[in-house]
């Protein structure tokens, strides 16, 4: 009964380790300063004002993207205008 409370926690701790330092899988190769960006800007912004598109193009994005031959649910670049910026007012 005692080796229970010390085999199963040092199993635990070796399997933990194994997959710890068994190192990384392959990935993408990390982008480099001195490389061009190859990708259009993206603007994340936590929520979109609602009907903020309707009020800016008299559409629906459903619309618009509908009518761009696209299918709805895809991301496309939408202008989005936020409030606030980079002017140091909150």
């Amino acid at each position: 009964m005692h080796s229970l409370f010390v085999l199963v926690p040092l199993g635990l701790t070796a399997i933990l380790a194994l997959l710890i330092w068994r190192g990384k899988g392959p990935h993408p190769a990390s982008y480099k300063m001195s490389e061009p960006w190859r990708h259009s800007p993206i603007l994340w912004a936590a929520e979109e004002p609602s009907g903020h598109h309707t009020a800016t193009t008299g559409r629906s994005v459903q619309a618009d993207t509908a009518a761009e031959g696209g299918n709805v649910g895809e991301h496309h670049s939408h202008p989005v205008t936020i409030g606030g910026g980079a002017s140091g007012k909150w």
